[in-house]
């Protein structure tokens, strides 16, 4: 099917094992459009490499081996001029699809409701069969802080951990909400070059909330879309307690980046306030 309308990246790091059963499974995906898939390992690992080359004989999919790693958002930015199609779908490399209409329900949702940005899945945990918390509010770097403490106990602020955890949503149910963690998420295109691909401002983390900010900012919606289901590992790279962060290079990127948002957006007003303020929506 020559027909490409949507392109997924999958980036790893040393998982390769996972994304060749990742892969897999898109390919036994039901659409009645093209897809392309494009594989970058930020692995610098010549094992992991090798594991993930053997993907490069399946048709539209193509495979990067990195010399060096370039972070999650300039990895993912390098491969913008090979992207096609309507669509930009991001997916972490331990995402399995056991439901083959997982993704054309999607885009065909999107094709419906040309005001949605960017749409996700309901994602289940394989450790605990639960669902993963991917919505979030647009985050507060003292609640971020917060909930890695014994502060999120506190009375009035484990309420507000709880709300920005988005704890009280139903997860069965199509929503709009603030942002979505990109371990699985369908991009329109349109709002992909607009935004120039994810944020080079951070380098790990936040810009998959900066995407969906700039999302309700144009005008485009963040949708919540249940009805399809993937799985994953359940493994978090920024898990941690407070003591963890000075052990763990990847939870300092976090609370940089996390500062970087935080500065980058002090005096901006909610965008998906401001998005119904105009069209009067709820």
């Amino acid at each position: 099917m020559s027909n490409i309308k949507a392109t997924i990246i999958i980036l790893d790091y040393m998982k390769g094992a996972r994304v060749v059963e990742n892969v897999k499974s898109i390919l036994k995906q039901a659409v009645d459009f093209g897809i392309k898939i494009i594989v970058i390992d930020n692995s610098c690992n010549a094992k992991n490499a090798a594991i993930l080359k053997s993907l490069a004989d399946l048709s539209n999919v193509s495979v990067r081996i990195s010399k060096e790693n370039l972070g999650y958002i300039k990895a993912h930015n390098s491969v913008k001029d090979d992207i096609e199609g309507e669509y930009v779908i991001i997916i972490n490399p331990d995402i399995i699809w056991k439901e083959q209409d997982a993704i054309k329900k999607m885009v065909d949702y999107m094709d419906n409701k040309k005001d949605i940005g960017v749409i996700g899945p309901k994602q289940i945990n394989e450790t605990d069969g639960k669902p993963a918390m991917t919505i979030r509010a647009f985050p507060k770097f003292y609640l971020q802080v917060a909930r890695r403490t014994f502060i999120r106990k506190l009375p009035i602020i484990s309420e507000k951990v709880s709300f920005d955890e988005m704890q009280h949503l139903d997860y069965e149910k199509i929503q709009d909400v603030d942002w979505l963690q990109s371990s699985c998420v369908v991009v329109r295109r349109k709002l992909w070059d607009k935004t120039g691909g994810l944020c080079e401002s951070y380098f790990l983390f936040m810009s998959d909330v900066e995407l969906c900010w700039q999302s309700w900012k144009n005008s485009m919606r963040v949708v919540y879309y249940p009805l399809s289901i993937v799985y994953a590992d359940g493994k978090r790279a920024s898990a941690g307690g407070f003591l963890s962060f000075f052990k763990s290079w990847v939870l300092r990127q976090h609370v940089v980046d996390s500062l970087k948002y935080r500065a980058k957006h002090f005096f901006d007003r909610d965008p998906r306030k401001e998005y119904y303020r105009k069209t009067k929506t709820k």
